[in-house]
């Protein structure tokens, strides 16, 4: 429930409006998403922080069942280089410690910074949904991705260089950061 303020704010990035779903319109309207998620089987929501704390993004694993779970909520803060290293330890979850066989993804059409990462990452596109889905009252497409651990094993050894130099960039982020904006002026932002 802490995170409701942080999780709120960062879904209302101008980066991640109209391409992760409608989100909470206010901190009440997403406590009340996170309780009814506390009740559910087979999903996790990760808080994406630094080593110091400061949270920087989301990811979850949802509908985990029979060796498989979808994989999305995923936004990291534009002004951090988060990205890959998050996914390697999501994806050393779902395969490692979860043992799962394969993870889905759905991405909007027009999130193309999301849709190249996930080739980067070894997904492999299954099928278009026309129309699929409704964000901020218009239709968008949905296009579907599948990972499995056999091509997650072979992928994640290529990005580990990518993740440590990644590393650097946000430990130095994250010490040029005052208490104020490491909470991303939450207070400021959300009503």
């Amino acid at each position: 429930m802490d995170d409701a303020a942080f999780i709120l704010w960062l879904r209302h990035l101008n980066h991640a409006k109209g391409r992760v779903g409608d989100s909470a319109a206010d901190i009440t309207s997403q406590q009340d998403w996170l309780k009814s998620y506390f009740d559910r089987e087979g999903d996790f929501y990760f808080i994406i922080e630094t080593l110091g704390g400061i949270s920087v993004g989301t990811y979850g694993l949802y509908n985990a069942g029979d060796g498989s779970a979808e994989s999305g909520r995923w936004i990291i803060r534009p002004d951090v280089s988060a990205a890959i290293p998050s996914v390697i330890l999501a994806f050393h979850i779902a395969f490692t410690t979860l043992r799962l066989k394969e993870v889905r993804v759905t991405t909007v059409s027009t999130n193309r910074t999301v849709l190249s990462l996930n080739v980067k990452f070894g997904f492999r596109q299954t099928r278009i949904e026309q129309g699929a889905q409704i964000i901020d009252g218009e239709p968008v497409d949905l296009v579907h991705f599948l990972l499995t651990s056999q091509d997650w094993a072979k992928r994640c050894e290529t990005l580990v260089p990518l993740a440590r130099f990644a590393e650097t960039q946000v430990k130095k982020w994250a010490e040029a950061q005052s208490p104020t904006k490491a909470c991303g002026d939450s207070e400021k932002t959300v009503s």
